[in-house]
C-alpha cells in the first residue's frame, strides 16, 4: 500500500460523517430561486426577471400567496422595457411552463389578459411537484424575446 492513502480513505469517510445518513445533501443555494410559498411569516414578494438580451424586466408574483400542486393557480406580471417604461398594447405576452428534467410541460394553456396594472395569467396547472421551468415570451416588432426563471413546487 502507498504511504499516505490510508490517511487519504480515512479522510474521505470522515468527510460524509458531518450530517446523519437520512439526510439529504444541503442544497447549492446559489442556484435555488427564493420560495414562492407565503407561509405566514413574510408577504409574497415581486420577482424580477430580464429577458434574454436584456429588453424586457418582469416581475411576477403569484395571486394568493403560492402556488400550488394540482391546482389551478394565477400569477399577476408588471412588464416594462430596460429604462422602466411600461409596454404599449401591442406587445403580445404568452406564458408557458415545463419540466426539462421529465420532458413535458403543463396539460393545459393558462389565459393571458392586461389589465389595470399589468398582466394576469389564470389557468396556471402545475400537476406535479418538483423543478418547472416559467417563461413569458414578449413578441414585440416582430422579435421575439424570453424571460425565464425556476419554479420549485413542493407537495
Amino acid at each position: 500500500m502507498r504511504p499516505g492513502l490510508p490517511l487519504l480513505i480515512i479522510g474521505m469517510a470522515l468527510a460524509g460523517c458531518d450530517r446523519p445518513s437520512g439526510d439529504p445533501p444541503t442544497p447549492d443555494v446559489s442556484r435555488v430561486e427564493p420560495s414562492k410559498v407565503d407561509d405566514g411569516r413574510r408577504p409574497v414578494e415581486w420577482e424580477d426577471v430580464v429577458s434574454g438580451d436584456g429588453r424586457w424586466r418582469i416581475a411576477w408574483r403569484p395571486v394568493g400567496g403560492s402556488l400550488p400542486v394540482s391546482e389551478p393557480c394565477a400569477i399577476e406580471l408588471r412588464i416594462t422595457d430596460a429604462s422602466g417604461r411600461p409596454v404599449g398594447d401591442d406587445v403580445e405576452v404568452v406564458f408557458d411552463a415545463e419540466m426539462p428534467h421529465h420532458g413535458h410541460g403543463m396539460n393545459v394553456e393558462p389565459r393571458v389578459t392586461r389589465g389595470e396594472g399589468g398582466w394576469s395569467v389564470e389557468g396556471i396547472l402545475l400537476h406535479m411537484p418538483g423543478r418547472w421551468e416559467a417563461s413569458v415570451d414578449l413578441v414585440a416588432d416582430g422579435e421575439i424575446e424570453r424571460a425565464q426563471w425556476t419554479l420549485d413546487i413542493e407537495r
